[in-house]
């Protein structure tokens, strides 16, 4: 399967109104740290999953705000569940290593380190790894609507190893990448680019989030019916 990458970088465009989406979802996620703002990114991300699935050209638009919320305080309910082991290897090993340096003994403070740096190492993989089977739970629960779906076993390890989801999902990564990369160049720019380096980086979120509906219809055969030629596929 080859992914018009041109066209996926390009799809959050595809609107009259994509100027205002970008703003909107900017805005919120620069207000994230209020909490209910990011919910309103989550349902967001929803939405394009799911316009991912169904070949849709045009991104959606923020709308419905109530089932905005709502489907976003699942979706980040869904994120937490899966990051839990991440974060309890995280702090059971960091916190650790940080107790350890600061017993004040040279051996102590050597054995920090290198648990500290192993910690870090591990829970970053776990990270990388439960985010992966991660968007797999989001995308089933944004197709079936039911909670439950997020964690529905046989769907995860079917999509997990199928190569029409990996390959998407890497691409999806690599546009994170440019986007983080573009928001960090901004970001030399005092208070103004790091500011734009948000909108760079959720315009980014747009396009991740729609190839990676795609990998999961590909991968799950929902596109098999009657949907409409994909743009992105050449």
């Amino acid at each position: 399967m080859a992914i018009d990458l041109g066209w996926v970088i390009r799809y959050p465009t595809n609107s009259d109104n994509w100027i205002k989406t970008v703003l909107i979802g900017g805005v919120l996620t620069l207000l994230s740290i209020f909490i209910v703002p990011a919910f309103f990114v989550y349902g967001y991300t929803l939405r394009v999953l799911r316009a991912g699935m169904a070949d849709e050209a045009d991104p959606p638009v923020f709308d419905d705000w109530g089932t905005l919320l709502k489907e976003g305080v699942v979706a980040f309910v869904i994120v937490i569940i899966y990051q839990l082991i991440p974060l309890l290897v995280m702090a059971v090993t960091v916190g650790g290593s940080m107790a350890a340096i600061l017993s004040g003994s040279e051996a102590g403070a050597g054995v920090g380190l290198v648990g500290l740096f192993g910690g870090l190492a591990l829970s970053t993989l776990l990270a990388l790894v439960f985010g992966y089977v991660t968007l797999i739970g989001l995308a089933n629960y944004a197709h079936e609507g039911a909670f439950g779906a997020a964690f529905d076993v046989d769907v995860i390890r079917t999509v997990a190893v199928d190569g029409a989801y990996a390959i998407p999902w890497l691409y999806g990564i690599g546009i994170l990448i440019g986007a983080a990369v573009v928001a960090s160049i901004l970001g030399i720019v005092p208070i103004i680019g790091a500011i734009a380096g948000v909108f760079v980086t959720f315009y980014g979120q747009i396009a991740a989030a729609w190839v990676w509906g795609k990998g999961f219809s590909d991968a799950t055969g929902l596109d098999d019916t009657d949907a409409d030629p994909d743009p992105a596929i050449a």
